[in-house]
């Protein structure tokens, strides 16, 4: 039997059909696709983006509304390994990303 906080971390990566980001964390993922969806934070008045991830083996999906964000992401290829980094909380939240060289 494992013991210590990794334990969370895999469960709650593996059992989630969603992406989540810690603060102050980064994440390497492999970019899928985006699709625009109606954006459920606001009833879905407004658009948003839904990004589609493979993490850790697992496909998942992260939406999110940031132009700034989506500036970003639409510099990367399909498939390619993406590093993504969470600053801030909030209406504070930035989000970095690069692409990892295989």
């Amino acid at each position: 039997m494992s013991v210590g906080s990794d334990i969370f971390d895999d469960f709650i990566n593996k059992n989630s059909k969603f992406f989540t980001l810690p603060d102050d964390t980064e994440k390497i993922v492999k970019f899928l696709g985006v699709e625009k969806i109606p954006n459920r934070f606001d009833g879905g008045k407004s658009e948003c983006l839904r990004y589609i991830f493979e993490s850790n083996g697992v496909r998942q999906s992260w939406d999110r509304g940031s132009r700034i964000l989506a500036e970003q992401m639409a510099r990367y290829p399909f498939g390619s390994m993406v590093g993504i980094k969470k600053t801030g909380v909030g209406n504070q939240t930035k989000y970095f990303t690069r692409l990892i060289q295989e």
